[in-house]
């Protein structure tokens, strides 16, 4: 019996049958379990990857906006991957980015990026680091008792400023009659609002780069950085045009109308629809003679240094913004005289560009338009030496809104913004950049435009709006319900003019760690 027992024993123990499907269960949970993880990691990894690159847009477009903190630190959220906001990924939960803003001496030393002065850091600030974490669930993870990752990603970036392609950059300034007021409720500053206007583009000169680092910016023969030129509309006698800059102070008088020498023949490329040599809008630099070339050079004696925190009181157009020395003028004032018109003055400002633009051809050119939008001369404020004007008399023009008319005059300053935008410059750069700035802006009127018009039933805040060479570039106050949905955050002058600064250079990344 015992015997029988044991061979028993040793046939079970010989017998395999069955063990291959043991082991092929044991092996088909472990590839089971190593493919999980592959998967769990791929889909980890992916999801840090999509992270990162949320990182790197809050970083950039936090910057785009500094020294602003308050919009830039909105703008990261923004462009997080936060839930709800532009970036967010339904992959990963519990995304938290925070902005840390901060002055790079590195970025001072090698690109001279300054630190703008910010109240609450010492230092100022030129760069923002941006930290995300989220966590990951994992699908496979469970069975290894690992329900998620929690994963991070950094970015940091520069804000605008440092190195930048040359420009000349042509600022319009309105001085009609509406900018001897008050600024309403003083939202701007106390005086006038033209007094206000130039506020905006003193702060504007304080972040341009006027010539190269190292020089001394009032010597002659430099090749600019960043060179400048003030127009005004109406204009003005040339020989008065200094007196916007003079030490002691004194104001032309005499405003013209808006004059063509002649309508019949003239063209934009014959030059005989441009002022006569008398009258000017370019005030500063002052134009060359009262005969042929009346275009002057731009300046970019604006600072003495690349690098100046402050401006040269002695330069003639920080004179004419009203910034001048102790006894000088107190800058470019509103005389009035004349209503509004926009297209004389855009093609005279695009002349003096482009004739800078063939002196530096590297350069790029940019021209910002300041005004209420509303276009309204009269007959006897838009003038013809020779030939009759069109929208006038009872020839076959007198409906004609073709510029130079009377009619159509919103549609006009449209036209003419279009075309130097897109005007070919042989340079190899785009066409002049143009920004558009609305002080009191309504949206009503443009009463030229009612029948007679290229944009017909536009009002003076669409006017502006369309003249700007992008939506981002457009630029309002609010004053009476004209709003920049692309540019809500600035509302006031100085903030939309240092704005405008910084466009001209470009946020960028730069290495996690930058001290």
């Amino acid at each position: 019996m015992k015997l029988n027992n044991a061979s028993l024993l040793r046939r079970l123990l010989k017998d395999s049958r069955g063990q291959s499907a043991v082991m092929i269960t044991v092996s088909m949970i472990a590839f089971i379990g190593i493919a999980g993880v592959a998967t769990d990691l791929g889909h980890a990894y992916y999801a840090r990857q999509q992270l990162q690159a949320s990182a790197n847009s809050a970083a950039l477009a936090g910057a785009a906006v500094m020294p602003n903190l308050t919009a830039a630190a909105a703008n990261v959220t923004l462009y997080s991957a936060m839930a709800g906001e532009k970036n967010a990924v339904s992959s990963m939960q519990n995304v938290v980015a925070t902005p840390t803003f901060y002055c790079a001496t590195t970025l001072t030393t090698n690109f001279g990026l300054g630190c703008a002065t910010v109240s609450g850091y010492t230092n100022g600030v030129n760069a923002v680091k941006v930290v995300q974490t989220a966590t990951v669930p994992l699908w496979f993870g469970g069975m290894f008792h690992v329900p998620a990752f929690n994963i991070g990603a950094t970015a940091t970036a520069s804000m605008a400023g440092g190195p930048n392609e040359p420009w000349n950059i042509a600022i319009i300034l309105d001085t009609t009659s509406s900018m001897t007021a008050s600024d309403p409720n003083g939202l701007q500053c106390s005086g006038t609002q033209e007094s206000c206007a130039l506020l905006g583009v003193q702060a504007m000169l304080n972040l341009m780069y006027p010539c190269p680092a190292g020089d001394t910016c009032t010597t002659a023969g430099l090749t600019p950085v960043d060179s400048v030129s003030l127009f005004v509309f109406p204009p003005v006698l040339t020989s008065q045009a200094k007196d916007y800059y003079a030490c002691p102070s004194t104001i032309p008088t005499t405003i013209e109308p808006y004059t063509f020498q002649n309508v019949t023949t003239g063209t934009l490329s014959n030059g005989l629809l441009n002022l006569p040599v008398t009258y000017t809008y370019q005030v500063v630099p002052t134009p060359l003679g009262t005969t042929g070339n009346t275009v002057a050079a731009f300046a970019y004696d604006y600072k003495l240094t690349e690098m100046a925190t402050s401006l040269n009181t002695g330069s003639q157009t920080v004179k004419a913004a009203g910034a001048g020395a102790t006894g000088c003028t107190p800058g470019i004032q509103a005389k009035g005289g004349e209503g509004t018109y926009y297209a004389q003055a855009i093609y005279a400002a695009q002349t003096a560009l482009v004739a800078e633009q063939a002196s530096f051809p590297g350069s790029q050119n940019a021209m910002i338009i300041l005004g209420d939008g509303d276009m309204n001369a009269s007959s006897s404020e838009l003038k013809a030496q020779t030939g009759t004007m069109n929208g006038t008399g009872s020839g076959s023009n007198k409906n004609s809104y073709a510029y130079p008319s009377v009619l159509g005059q919103c549609g006009q300053a449209i036209l003419a913004a279009e075309a130097v935008a897109t005007a070919p410059n042989g340079n190899g750069k785009a066409g002049t950049r143009v920004y558009t700035v609305g002080y009191g802006a309504q949206n009503s009127g443009c009463s030229t435009d009612t029948t007679y018009s290229a944009y017909k039933g536009v009002t003076p805040c669409t006017t502006l709006s369309d003249m700007a060479s992008s939506p981002g570039y457009f630029f309002s106050d609010d004053g009476n319900g004209c709003k920049s949905t692309n540019q809500l955050n600035f509302t006031k002058l100085t903030q939309m003019f240092q704005a405008i600064a910084r466009t001209l250079t470009t946020a960028r990344l730069i290495p996690n760690g930058t001290t």
